[in-house]
């Protein structure tokens, strides 16, 4: 095994080897954090902590593998409670939601955004809130808002910001609804736990004795729910180690609170504070460019990045006449960079809006580049996918309805919504879950409307789903995937669907991705594997080892590195935001997103800006950002390229 304590600069060596007591890390970009965190955990384990005495939660299962798979080289072995918070959470949840007696089973499923708007549209309807005057996304934003400062549709009576009574009846509709579906949305995963632990304190114990050590990862992300959380897992010896960097805090949109990591010696104020200030990842001037970028801010913990790593070349910021002849510009660049031998997988563009990749797609396409777009449709959001992983939750969960009519709706079955719904009414009368009563060999006799012979021929399918063994788990989607009758629809439609090739594929793919799933965890169950499933996020679609250029917003970037970055669109408007510009500290919260992208580069970065842009309401003349002001032009090349001038061939 390596030592533990190998290459370790001092304040690393002085974070990972702190035993008893609270700790706060402040990490900046490239500062070898993943490193300090792993080592630390390792650490821990050669001193005699059990690793299951060890909780650490981040917020991306690519971090977290990347944890795991380091601290088992470093020490042999597993630990098995490092995960994402959402995953953390799940595992709890399994174990103990029961205990909070609201009618939930550990058999629950995780609904994903599509699956809360499909909750949410049937209250909206009952509730007779018109989807013209209320959009579901905004009442579903509205309702994780809710949840995450702890609001139930009781404490929102007659709050005049819920818009009215009707939507804080959805509210309230929504929270029944996923109680008799034994469903939870993401946010429940920590609410639920929450609740658990504030209410039982015996609960409480059991759980400072499991985990003696919580390791948080960035914290400067966490919202109030998660802060709860930590608060509430922190046992008496108060062993609690938080990293972050508040430079790097750009999710308040989602939740996040900033004060959470600004306030940490508050809260614990014996607390050892180690900032690490050396960067491994880039080169002096990049380092210089991002210093003195968020310099500008004012509420910050001060530290200032340092490298040993070579000086580099100047950060670049480039002017030119309009978004076409960025996007042109833009990829001209990364075809000079493939020829002179820079892969393009070493290479990502980032900008503000998910809009803005548009231009540069048809620039892609047109030069025949390939590219992965990073918070495009995921995997297994695709149409097919998520029908099978339908089929997989009524294995698991016989109470959901949503999943139940989604497989009725992709089998030509002869089974509608209306013969779904009979099923659902009769199965909430009788206190039976619709897949019991539909998989019930006596369904004929127990139903009591019109079983047409479609119907009939459903129940025997719904019976024989069921009677499919849930592992191991790559056996078990294999079979639903035959089962379910999913590709030899494709197969009829493949001279008539362009897509159903693609399609599928991704089913196979599904299959695969399971049987992996099972050599990477033999004793994993069904419920584990649908778990996983929904947890993933953006960038652990993102894939380092394939040949393609990667474009993604800036807010995606996080947690990513690349040798050779570009920043479109850098502009009043889109970087601050529109929305942020009478809100100074959302201009610091832009800042930092920019200082983000920058220091996500190895090797160089540029800045791109245009003088003109179409957007939806014609042509407009554009503003360079005042962040590009700010920049150091000791440190910075500029160059106006909105003439004639269009090439520049060094880097």
């Amino acid at each position: 095994m390596p030592d533990i304590l190998d290459n370790l600069t001092e304040a690393q060596l002085e974070a990972v080897t702190h035993m008893e007591g609270p700790m706060l890390v402040v990490a900046g970009a490239g500062s070898g954090k993943t490193r300090v965190v792993t080592r630390r955990i390792a650490h821990l384990i050669s001193r005699g902590v059990w690793p299951s005495q060890v909780l650490a939660m981040t917020f991306t299962n690519k971090a977290a593998r990347e944890m795991v798979e380091r601290v088992e080289a470093l020490t042999g072995e597993r630990p098995p409670w490092v995960g994402t918070f959402h995953s953390a959470c799940a595992r709890l949840l399994r174990r103990d939601l029961e205990k909070l007696e609201d009618g939930r089973t550990g058999q629950f499923t995780i609904y994903d955004d599509d699956d809360q708007l499909s909750v949410i549209k049937l209250c909206m309807k009952e509730a007779n809130l018109n989807q013209h005057d209320v959009a579901p996304a905004a009442v579903r934003g509205r309702i994780s808002r809710a949840k995450c400062a702890l609001q139930d549709p009781e404490t929102l009576a007659g709050d005049s910001g819920w818009h009215s009574n009707q939507m804080v009846n959805v509210y309230a509709a929504y929270e029944r609804r996923l109680r008799e579906l034994n469903a939870v949305d993401f946010d429940d995963l920590l609410l639920l736990v929450v609740r658990l632990l504030e209410g039982n304190a015996a609960l409480r114990d059991v759980y400072h004795s499991r985990f003696r050590f919580l390791l948080v990862d960035e914290y400067q992300d966490t919202n109030r729910l998660q802060y709860l959380l930590m608060r509430l897992l922190t046992g008496p010896a108060q062993n609690v180690h938080v990293t972050g960097d508040p430079d790097q805090s750009i999710y308040s949109w989602r939740g996040a609170e900033y004060r959470n990591i600004m306030e940490f010696r508050h809260d614990f104020p014996a607390a050892k504070v180690v900032r690490l200030e050396q960067n491994y990842r880039s080169t002096q001037l990049i380092l210089a460019v991002a210093n003195e970028l968020i310099s500008f801010n004012t509420t910050r913990i001060e530290k200032e990045l340092f490298t040993e790593n070579d000086l580099g070349v100047p950060a670049r910021v480039v002017k030119l006449a309009g978004d076409r002849e960025e996007a042109e510009w833009v990829v001209e660049r990364v075809m000079e960079l493939r020829l002179e031998g820079t892969s393009l997988r070493d290479q990502a563009v980032f900008y503000r809006t998910n809009a803005q990749s548009r231009p540069l797609e048809d620039q892609l396409l047109r030069a025949g580049i390939p590219y992965q777009l990073i918070g495009g449709t995921r995997f297994y959001q695709r149409k097919e996918v998520k029908d099978v992983i339908a089929h997989l939750q009524l294995l698991v969960n016989p109470r959901d309805a949503v999943a139940l009519h989604r497989v009725a709706g992709c089998r030509a079955a002869g089974v509608g919504a209306k013969s779904i719904e009979a099923i659902l009414a009769q199965s909430a009368a009788d206190g039976v879950a619709p897949m019991d009563l539909l998989a019930d060999p006596d369904f004929r006799r127990r139903y009591r409307g019109r079983c047409s012979a479609k119907l009939a021929e459903f129940a025997e399918w719904c019976r024989a789903l069921r009677a499919i063994p849930g592992s191991p788990v790559g056996d078990c989607v294999e079979a639903v995937v035959e089962h379910s009758g999913l590709l030899p629809l494709y197969e009829e439609r493949e001279d008539r669907d362009p897509s159903a090739g693609d399609r599928m594929d991704n089913l196979r793919a599904m299959v695969d991705r399971a049987c992996e799933y099972q050599q990477e965890h033999p004793e994993a169950t069904l419920e584990a594997l649908l778990q996983e499933v929904a947890l993933v996020s953006d960038v652990d679609t993102h894939d380092p080892e394939s040949e393609c250029l990667s474009l993604m917003t800036l807010h995606a970037c996080k947690g990513l590195e690349f040798p050779y970055v570009f920043v479109v669109g850098v502009e009043e408007g889109y970087l601050p935001h529109l929305n942020s510009r009478d809100n100074p500290d959302a201009v610091e919260e832009e800042r930092r997103l920019l200082y983000v992208g920058i220091t996500r580069s190895r090797q160089a970065v540029c800045l791109t800006h245009a003088v003109t842009r179409f957007l939806w309401d014609g042509v407009q003349q554009r503003v360079p950002s005042r962040f590009l002001k700010e920049l150091p032009n000791t440190q910075v090349e500029r160059l106006n390229l909105a003439g004639n001038a269009r090439r520049w061939s060094t880097w």
